[in-house]
């Protein structure tokens, strides 16, 4: 059985391989572009490279998220896809840590991010003086330090256990050690919404310190759950003539996948749409200044041709394209559906970032280098760690099942 499952891994594998150079090729190409700009233009530099971490610790986020979420209630629809999100998970350490040094480089130094570092502009705002306990360098710093060793830890541990599983020399104690890692899985999703939370406001909502939404990091749960399930469609629909998913995709057995896979794509974008809108009515119900500001600047200077797009892309397309039961029986038409969402969630994350630096619409260099740069160096050791341990688990009992 395991030389037969090696064998239909393959040419998925020799594909990862192949992939992986393209990845860290571009990844080391953006970000030599985008270090030029710490020479010339450090503050948009820092601005672009903030945009660039944001989303891809958000992706990395989303696939620990789905990674709790599937060991926690056990779902056999995300089988397939388990390994995919503990792969993302695992790029936590040290590649996110990392990562977020030059944001920390610009809170002490640079100051291009974040106008609560700046100071004389502290100096001359009570409001923000009131926040200072909160929105002070040192704290921001130790706090961030310690998000990413707590999701780190958690990705670990799932890490181990999925491989424990691998290795497992029968399905019975595969089983077992599946469901031993239940509880450990429910415990983390509250450490992880609990700490996702304050992140979401360090990093996010505090780039307009002035500003408060308590659906925030919900809207950002949301998306980045969305986000990471999305990748993990488009890899594994893309790769649905191969031997190893072939089986998966298209054997009548398994038509419960792609049911689940599509109900789920529906869910999740419901769901964002829900939290999304429910922001905007209490801001748009309580019509205070303070409040309203982040709408404001996102609803004029050319940004409100993007807010336009994202209900259009990321609501009502993927509700209809979802929603159809032609969609989940057709890998392609499912597969496009896929790519549809993870292109409108870049644009997203762009009209939620760039808008605190700009009042106008506004596209940098250093925001496309920085994006392909970090972008490159995440899947570069995403899909390294995809190749470390089998594609599939093994062992599993629940893949031998008939769909339901």
């Amino acid at each position: 059985m395991a030389a037969t499952t090696v064998l239909s891994e393959q040419e998925v594998r020799q594909r990862i391989q192949r992939g992986r150079p393209i990845a860290l090729g571009l990844g080391v190409v953006g970000l030599l572009v985008w270090a030029t700009g710490l020479a010339t233009n450090p503050k948009l530099a820092m601005q672009g490279y903030h945009f660039g971490f944001f989303y891809w610790m958000g992706l990395t986020l989303g696939c620990l998220g789905m990674a709790l979420l599937l060991h926690a209630v056990r779902g056999r629809w995300g089988l397939p896809l388990i390994r995919i999100f503990e792969s993302g998970a695992m790029v936590l350490m040290p590649v996110m840590l990392i990562a977020f040094f030059p944001i920390l480089y610009d809170v002490f130094v640079v100051h291009g991010i974040f106008e609560w570092t700046h100071k004389e502009v502290v100096a001359q705002d009570p409001v923000l003086q009131s926040k200072r306990p909160w929105l002070n360098e040192p704290r921001f710093a130790i706090a961030g330090i310690l998000y990413i060793l707590i999701w780190a830890y958690f990705a670990k541990k799932l890490w181990d256990g999925s491989s424990a599983e691998d290795a497992a020399g029968d399905p019975v104690k595969a089983e077992m050690l599946s469901r031993q890692r239940t509880a450990f899985a429910s415990f983390g999703i509250i450490v992880y919404m609990l700490t996702y939370t304050l992140a979401m406001v360090d990093w996010g909502q505090s780039l307009q310190p002035h500003w408060f939404s308590t659906m925030y990091a919900v809207i950002m749960v949301a998306g980045f759950g969305l986000n990471a399930l999305a990748l993990a469609l488009y890899m594994v629909l893309s790769w649905r003539d191969l031997p190893l998913y072939k089986p998966i995709v298209y054997h009548e057995g398994y038509e419960g996948y792609r049911r689940d896979w599509g109900n789920f794509m529906f869910t999740l974008s419901v769901f964002w749409s829900y939290v999304a809108f429910s922001q905007l009515l209490i801001i748009y119900s309580g019509n205070l200044p303070e409040f309203t500001q982040f709408y404001l600047r996102r609803n004029m200077g050319g940004w409100q041709y993007i807010a336009y797009l994202i209900p259009i892309f990321q609501f009502f397309v993927p509700f209809f394209w979802f929603l159809a039961p032609r969609t989940k029986w057709i890998p392609k038409q499912l597969l496009i559906g896929v790519i549809i969402v993870l292109a409108i969630r870049v644009v997203e994350i762009f009209w939620q970032i760039k808008p605190a630096w700009s009042e106008t619409l506004s596209i940098s260099l250093y925001d496309i280098a920085a994006f392909v740069g970090l972008g490159g160096l995440w899947f570069y050791f995403m899909l390294g760690n995809l190749l470390k341990r089998a594609l599939v688990p093994r062992n599993e009992p629940r893949l031998l099942e008939v769909a339901h």
